[in-house]
């Protein structure tokens, strides 16, 4: 076989009289077949060179036979389809570049562990040294310089850690906290600021005049501050939790038929190039206008790349379709959704470690396409008031 073959080779058919004469010719002009096979009597199947082709062609038309050429194989293949798709690897190519380019600026400055004010101070010292978004990080100092520089240089912070993670620069603020001197509390009683069954109570300082599953009246003593032998007690000041069972009584309203405006569930997405203070939409430009009412989200598009996330610089624009809607609900789902209600606003009005327990449905009146429920809540929750020990107690 020839060394040529890689370069390119066809499967080639003979039909005609005269095919062996035809072969024979052909060896005479240094065309080389490979793989002879007779299919019939009048026709030959072979594989011979790209190069060959033509040579091929001008011999076979002399002698009047038909030529077909099948399956082409390699390097000449590979060019030809080169050729074709030219383009698209221009455009593989000319993508990687961009992204390595891409891949290379900085596109997320975070701040963490910094107050409102401290966090500021940070933004701007790095928007001064050139630290922001579309700053090639080439042109930035090391990490390790950054963050000594950083530390040294914006007050109100103790430490300041940066980190460079993929295309993201990461400062971890850890700020100057003074000490704050410790609160002098004069002496004082703990009673009850209104009425309750005590549940649990844990006093750490006083001397505690109820217990578990007693009644309590609003201004009844809790935990007295006076403490020691009768006669000699030392006042001092008394703290602790008092957790009780109370009571709550309220009127909610809820309507039959609700008017509002609500998703459609029909979007449109608008892409956007974004560069520094450029901007450029070029795809569906005329989006926002396809709905009269709508709710918008905005995203920068990511592209991950194995262990790092790289934002690209085009921002995904989401325009929801709002309409007028009317929502029929019957009386129980009414009576449900003012169940609800009537809690978020107690809850609302309640400490953090207050809990509401129980809710009972006391009367229910329909009227004008309006539920009107009256409910008893049971809450438990802390029930102390600080109560200034007087002289003479």
């Amino acid at each position: 076989m020839s060394k040529k073959t890689w370069l390119g080779t066809v499967v080639t058919t003979v039909e005609g009289e005269g095919v062996e004469s035809f072969i024979n010719a052909c060896t005479s002009q240094n065309i080389q077949f490979m793989n002879v096979e007779r299919t019939s009597m009048t026709s030959v199947r072979a594989v011979i060179l790209i190069e060959d082709v033509r040579k091929l062609r001008k011999i076979a038309r002399k002698r009047g036979l038909v030529i077909r050429f099948l399956e082409r194989d390699g390097m000449y293949v590979i060019k030809e389809r080169s050729k074709k798709r030219f383009g698209f690897i221009i455009g593989i190519v000319a993508f990687c570049v961009a992204l390595g380019l891409l891949s290379q600026l900085v596109w997320k400055v975070d701040i963490e562990g910094a107050s409102p004010l401290v966090e500021q101070d940070v933004r701007e010292w790095a928007a001064q040294e050139g630290l922001r978004i579309g700053q090639p990080q080439w042109r930035l100092a090391p990490e390790a310089d950054i963050q000594q520089r950083v530390t040294e240089e914006v007050p109100g912070a103790t430490w300041i850690g940066v980190e460079k993670i993929g295309t993201k620069y990461q400062f971890r603020v850890v700020e100057q906290h003074l000490a704050e001197e410790q609160e002098q509390l004069t002496p004082r009683h703990l009673i009850a600021n209104k009425n309750g069954v005590i549940q649990q109570m844990y006093v750490e300082n006083g001397r505690a005049v109820v217990k578990s599953n007693d009644v309590v009246q609003k201004g009844e003593l809790l935990v007295s501050g006076l403490i020691g032998r009768e006669g000699e007690e030392t006042a001092i000041a008394a703290k602790g939790e008092v957790m009780a069972e109370t009571w709550y009584q309220g009127t909610v309203e809820a309507p039959l038929q609700l008017n509002g405006i609500a998703s459609t569930g029909e979007t449109k997405n608008q892409y956007t190039f974004t560069w520094n203070d450029y901007s450029f939409v070029f795809w569906n430009k005329d989006a926002e206008g396809e709905y009269e009412e709508f709710h918008t989200e905005t995203d920068q598009l990511t592209l991950p790349l194995g262990f790092v996330t790289v934002p690209l610089p085009i921002e995904k624009t989401t325009y929801e379709q709002r309409d007028t809607m009317t929502i029929e609900y019957s009386e129980e789902e009414a009576i449900e959704h003012a169940v609800s209600i009537g809690k978020n606003h107690l809850e609302q009005q309640l400490d953090n470690d207050a809990k509401i327990i129980a809710e009972n449905i006391l009367q229910t009146q329909t009227d004008n396409g309006k539920v009107k429920l009256s409910i008893h809540y049971q809450v438990v929750e802390n029930i102390v008031q600080v109560a200034p020990i007087q002289q003479g107690d």
